[in-house]
């Protein structure tokens, strides 16, 4: 099944790429491959490899050869941290495991070979222009996937592409009666976060669409998208999504800035105020079952004190059973081999067992990055967290002011993303669409239609 669908992905992106060039071809392709399931894989040299993965190797490839190619690389700040997150990778590896030839190919493969994707699919305005039209397709077909499989209780693609690995999650997940969609992801919060990340675009569509700059159907993108980061029923990209519409309205709308930015610290501080009662009412939604029987509250114990288990202080809760592996991560941390499964293969607390026992994965990307490239690697994805956000905000000095809501949705779905990290972590399911992004945040703007100014908006 690899092959066809990868031969079907190809297939699209060889004609966008007579027609278009190669560079609509490269951010076409990528983009389509998010229709298909991440678990569908091919084995080379012992490196498994996915569709997006396949499908953005052959398009780089494609890029690098074309006649019609563009490629003119001016190195950014983001691109020397990914590099540095990448060096890191290989050193933390062979410093643990020895040194390996397969290291080389599977940390570009999971830093490099997305943001590099995306650098090169978005180079000016024009670029992602025409790519809104693809993404508006995707983000529309991933919204309504979500929508029928919440409601019906079935997963659309099953009879299509087979049913999902479980992989310590069951099949089926129920939550205030509506199945929590997955799509083609292996986890609800997952695919919730692929379509966060596909915001950018739906936004950038509807008002084109409102402008009568594109299709009429575009302007309903936006709430297709957003009901099918609902159907996932998941606490993180909600609030995700929420935090980059709020982040978009502060960035495009000066004549209201002050008082969103003045009804924000409020929000913040009534919710640090009533931080108990947000923490119970999150706990309601978590406890939303159907046709179930409440289980009872669990408890565990660090330092002699009890504290309430549940999937929401799990995510702190965490901090302490790790705190002697944080202690000892050092320079390069332990490797990708010692945290690639669960339980992690590090050292822990005394008061642990119980916790780890109880939750089967770290919700913490910052957390699990300490662990397994140490200092080096979690200073290194911030870096590049930080330069990529600061990288497109300043890259709407170029564009018209018709134009700036795209950079700007991007900066803050970055930024969104990045502190949603603090309490999800990061597999390649979404973790792929994430660097992209980043590639595209990076991306050079050779052809802006206005002359240079000042970040300003």
């Amino acid at each position: 099944m690899w092959w066809g669908l990868l031969t079907l992905i190809l297939a699209v992106s060889v004609v966008v790429m007579v027609r278009f060039g190669p560079v609509a071809a490269l951010g076409c392709g990528v983009l389509l491959s998010f229709l298909f399931p991440v678990w569908i894989t091919e084995g080379f040299m012992g490196v498994s490899i996915d569709l997006r993965v396949g499908t953005a190797l052959i398009l780089l490839l494609a890029n690098l050869f074309h006649p019609r190619r563009r490629i003119s690389w001016v190195f950014t700040a983001g691109d020397w941290a990914v590099f540095v997150l990448y060096i890191v990778h290989v050193a933390s590896d062979s410093w643990q495991d020895g040194f390996a030839l397969f290291l080389i190919p599977r940390a570009f493969g999971e830093w490099n070979l997305p943001y590099i994707s995306g650098r090169l699919a978005i180079q000016n305005a024009q670029d992602w222009r025409w790519l809104t039209g693809i993404a508006a397709i995707v983000a529309t077909v991933c919204g309504l996937w979500a929508t029928t499989e919440a409601i019906s209780r079935v997963n659309i693609g099953n009879p299509v592409f087979g049913a999902r690995p479980e992989d310590r999650t069951p099949s089926t997940a129920l939550r205030g009666g509506f199945k929590r969609a997955e799509g083609p992801t292996r986890n609800a919060i997952w695919f919730g976060m692929v379509q966060t990340l596909l915001l950018p675009w739906t936004i950038a569509a509807g008002i084109r669409g409102l402008r009568g700059d594109g299709p009429a159907w575009w302007c309903a993108t936006p709430v297709l998208n957003l009901c099918g980061i609902a159907a996932t029923i998941s606490r993180g990209p909600a609030l995700a999504a929420i935090g980059m519409i709020y982040l978009t309205a502060v960035f495009c709308l000066p004549k209201f800035r002050n008082y969103l930015i003045v009804a924000g610290v409020v929000i913040a501080v009534a919710g640090f105020l009533l931080k108990d009662s947000a923490m119970a009412s999150l706990k309601k939604v978590e406890d939303l079952k159907w046709d179930s029987i409440q289980q009872p509250t669990e408890k565990v114990e660090f330092n002699g004190q009890q504290h309430e288990f549940n999937a929401i202080s799990a995510r702190w809760l965490t901090l302490y059973a790790y705190r002697p592996a944080i202690e000892q991560a050092g320079f390069l941390g332990f490797g990708t081999e010692r945290t690639d499964t669960f339980p992690v293969n590090v050292p822990l607390g005394p008061d642990a067992k119980q916790t780890i026992s109880a939750f089967w994965t770290i919700d913490c990307e910052y957390l699990l990055l300490i662990l397994r490239f140490g200092w080096a690697g979690v200073t290194a994805f911030t870096i590049v967290c930080i330069c990529s956000i600061w990288r497109i905000l300043n890259q709407t000095g170029y564009v018209t002011p018709e134009e700036k809501i795209m950079p700007l949705a991007i900066a803050a779905t970055l930024i969104s993303a990045t502190l949603a990290l603090i309490v999800e972590w990061m597999p390649h399911d979404y973790g792929f669409m994430f660097l992209w992004l980043v590639g595209v945040a990076n991306g050079i703007r050779p052809s802006w239609p206005t002359k240079h100014r000042q970040f300003s908006v």
